[in-house]
């Protein structure tokens, strides 16, 4: 199935972790060295320690093991796709997914002010869950 109808089919779909991180990876293959070297640093997949790690890149502060920036930034069209993926995947996501965005990519953003610039490429879903957590609206 070629993504466009996948795409169109998501919303029926409850998405997991696997689909996010598929997700995340296809449309930033910038982000597939920072997933590998999480990999070789933790011996397995941690998402909340990976979540933090894809909101530094696109925040243009993660650093490689070598000490070198890895190049991302919240400004350009490929932060606003990955945000906007993580944005579908809060709406469309399992339990997990949803958790993960909600504490671990929402505390990422508030835990630091480069990371503040990302809430411009908020959908409804990340705006609302923002508000939610930050006592804005109840729920």
């Amino acid at each position: 199935m070629d993504s466009a109808a996948r795409d169109t089919h998501l919303p029926d779909v409850m998405s997991t972790l696997a689909h996010l991180l598929v997700d995340l990876m296809s449309t930033a293959p910038g982000l597939v060295p920072i997933y590998r070297e999480h990999l070789a640093l933790h011996d397995a997949l941690l998402p909340d320690v990976f979540m933090t790690q894809i909101t530094e890149w696109l925040s243009g502060t993660r650093y490689a093991a070598d000490a070198g920036t890895i190049p991302g930034g919240a400004g350009g069209e490929e932060a606003r796709t990955v945000v906007g993926v993580i944005e579908t995947h809060l709406a469309s996501g399992d339990a997990e997914v949803r958790e993960l965005i909600s504490l671990s990519f929402l505390d990422s953003i508030d835990a630091s002010p480069a990371n503040e610039v990302l809430r411009l490429h908020f959908g409804p879903s990340l705006r609302a869950e923002a508000a939610r957590r930050d006592g804005w609206l109840d729920g």
